[in-house]
């Protein structure tokens, strides 16, 4: 069995073959669309094709996953029988297929054989139990990679709050904060979009890479009634959604003629500046993304320190209007970003 990478996992799978005498052995694990993933094997030939998705109810082993059940297949049939993952040689000569439910509906542990009734019921019996360790190993591994994700988002947060220090200019801190976020979350798109001075439209104020296309040199402005983005000012509510097939994702982002990514992940939130939605954060990415509670958290902490520092900035411009006027007028996010273009300091 030739491998690019050969994991612990591929390891216990060969080991489980030991134990068996089995031909193949593979494990197949729920993914975040629904799918089921080939996440390790073990073979004595060439013919699993590695990186498989298997849907419920496809093949044996979809069999498996949809209903939860066990299944022994002693007499094989390959023209009637879809294994599912052997590719186009179907696994000629298999005669005895053998298959687990994982604990939790975390996927399936299943094997075969070119032997003649080569398993039993109590073979079938001592794989579940295999499935409950392989069950255990997977929760474990999840709990070390969300351990270790935490600790990389909290270091990027250090980062986002050390930002006002260190880029004194609007301009250059709205950059490096786009940035910072949207590789922290590893989400493609971070942009940020202001209300003019009335509160009647929407601009584009910053983004890590273009999120809309070139035009002419006067800035574009959009109806604060329009897109999913004007929904978010209006209802001043946040936006997740993460698996391409929200109904939300159906809503241009922007004005329904206006190109502009056509994003399967997104989340938006609303930056409340003096009592009022005055600006809207938004990550988006063009591929389906698992939306952890750890990114989502990450994401409002960073939208909540933005919003402090348009607040704080926001409060600061309203006095130096009233020492120079006398007068406190109304003040957008664009009017004090451009007069602060020097200094985000409060």
């Amino acid at each position: 069995m030739q491998r690019k990478h050969y994991s612990s996992l591929d390891r216990l799978m060969e080991s489980i073959g030991s134990v068996f005498d089995a031909y193949s052995v593979v494990l197949f694990c729920r993914q975040d669309a629904g799918a089921y993933a080939l996440r390790a094997f073990f073979s004595l030939g060439n013919d699993i094709a590695p990186d498989q998705n298997i849907a419920a109810g496809q093949g044996l082993v979809g069999w498996i996953v949809k209903n939860n059940e066990p299944l022994l297949v002693e007499k094989f049939d390959e023209k009637n029988t879809f294994l599912g993952y052997y590719g186009s040689n179907q696994g000629e000569e298999i005669k005895v297929f053998v298959g687990c439910p994982l604990p939790g509906g975390l996927g399936a542990l299943c094997m075969d054989s070119k032997k003649t009734y080569a398993f039993s019921s109590k073979d079938q019996r001592v794989l579940s139990l295999f499935a409950q360790v392989v069950a255990a190993i997977l929760t474990d591994m999840g709990e070390v990679a969300k351990s270790c994700r935490e600790q990389v988002l909290y270091h990027f947060l250090q980062k986002v709050y050390g930002l006002r220090e260190a880029q004194p200019k609007w301009t250059d801190f709205l950059d490096s904060f786009l940035s910072l976020i949207a590789g922290a979350t590893e989400f493609g798109y971070a942009f940020l979009v202001v209300s003019d001075e009335w509160g009647d439209n929407y601009f584009l104020e910053g983004s890590n890479k273009p999120v809309l296309p070139k035009s002419s040199s006067k800035q574009q402005t959009f109806s604060m009634g329009s897109g999913l983005l004007g929904w978010a000012f209006k209802k001043n509510q946040p936006v997740f959604f993460g698996d391409g097939t929200s109904e939300m994702m159906r809503t241009p982002l922007f004005e329904k003629d206006v190109a502009a990514p056509n994003f399967k992940a997104l989340l938006v939130f609303p930056l409340k500046v003096h009592t009022r939605c005055r600006g809207v954060l938004a990550l988006g990415d063009e591929e389906s993304k698992n939306i952890t509670p750890e990114t989502r958290s990450f994401a409002k902490m960073a939208a909540d320190y933005l919003a402090l520092l348009l607040e704080n900035l926001y409060l600061k411009n309203r006095i130096k209007q009233l020492g120079s006027t006398g007068v406190m007028e109304s003040v957008s996010i664009a009017s004090f970003s451009d007069s602060t273009n020097s200094d985000t300091t409060t």
